[in-house]
């Protein structure tokens, strides 16, 4: 293939990749919820957690890594606390399962605490925020999985990159935070993997723990800021883990040696109208976010922006204009669309910038 980059529809994305998950078997209703957030991810910029996924889900369904037919069951329901038992199903089923019950009972009891318990890769959690702030309620998500990252000062893979997104309405849609406590997300490593593109410097080590910047050598996250991204790393598996009784990395670094994808998630939502009018609330956000744009301007900056903003510029952008898949990407599409005997999405090319 000459061409260096695809574009396509997200309507189209969405279908192709609905289409490859049921064919392998999934649910029609679960293969919508898991493409909506690939795609998610896709039209915010975070590619590395968007299609580039998909044929990483397909081999752990091939390995039965997933399972397509459990269904996510409550093992503890208390009103404001509950855990969402998922069985290794699909991530994205299970906590949006659990992002509209969290919802529904803070409506009532004004804070809700939920813990999703031995899921799959869930996809950006940013998502899951964002749905939450939409519906009025604020919303931290603290995530844990595989060991990906070093705790600081060792170098083998001991820690999970653990993201955290927090979002909170406001009068211009959520703003919305979405970080890794790694130096950069995995999805950064296998997007770089794609298009070739060096790695920043002190950001990954290679599988025997050094230094590198070259994606095809790059195996092991490096925590941000250190102790501070190992520490919240750590709290973040003690909190979504150890707490839901479904510890990842003492069973995996230990003598279990376990090995299995898994992830686990601790969400906490609040009604903002439990504690004061919403409209209200969402006012003196607006008016902090405009204090804060405004303020002088150090070099080299053009402009002061909030978290999630330049994700949703993207978005508005990729909507328009479509999605970039990155040829190499694009030639294992291919391949899956071959083998599940679906449609690939239809797309047009345009240069590489």
């Amino acid at each position: 293939m000459t061409r260096e980059s695809i574009k396509v529809g997200h309507d189209e994305l969405g279908r192709f990749i609905r289409d490859v998950l049921v064919a392998k078997g999934a649910r029609e209703r679960d293969a919508a919820i898991v493409a909506e957030g690939l795609v998610w991810a896709n039209l915010r910029g975070g590619d590395g957690h968007g299609v580039s996924r998909l044929p990483r889900y397909l081999k752990l369904i091939e390995r039965g890594e997933i399972d397509m037919k459990i269904e996510p069951r409550l093992t503890h329901d208390r009103g404001a606390s509950f855990v969402l038992d998922c069985g290794h199903g699909f991530g994205p089923v299970a906590v949006m399962q659990a992002a509209a019950l969290a919802v529904e009972r803070a409506k009532t009891t004004g804070i809700c605490f939920g813990l999703i318990r031995e899921t799959t890769h869930t996809g950006a959690i940013g998502r899951y925020a964002q749905w939450i702030a939409e519906r009025g309620c604020a919303a931290v998500l603290m995530g844990a999985g595989p060991a990906l990252m070093a705790y600081h000062g060792a170098r083998v893979a001991s820690m999970g990159t653990s993201p955290i997104a927090i979002a909170v309405p406001s009068g211009n849609g959520p703003i919305v935070l979405d970080m890794a406590t790694s130096t950069i997300s995995n999805g950064k490593i296998l997007q770089a993997r794609s298009t070739g593109t060096p790695l920043p410097p002190n950001t990954v080590l290679s599988a025997d723990g050094e230094p590198t910047t070259d994606p095809a050598k790059a195996e092991i996250l490096l925590p941000l800021g250190g102790p501070k991204g190992a520490g919240l790393a750590l709290m973040f598996e003690l909190l979504a883990s150890v707490l839901a009784a479904a510890p990842i990395q003492a069973r995996a670094l230990g003598p279990e040696k376990r090995d299995r994808n898994t992830g686990n998630t601790a969400m906490f939502v609040i009604d903002i109208a439990s504690f004061r009018p919403l409209a209200d609330y969402t006012h003196d956000v607006d008016a902090l976010a405009a204090i804060l744009k405004s303020l002088p301007r150090q070099t080299g900056f053009d402009e002061i922006m909030l978290p999630g903003e330049r994700s949703a510029r993207t978005e508005v952008l990729r909507r328009k204009s479509g999605i970039p898949i990155p040829a190499k990407l694009w030639a294992e599409l291919e391949a899956i669309a071959k083998t599940a005997r679906v449609a690939l999405p239809e797309q047009s090319s345009v240069p590489a910038k």
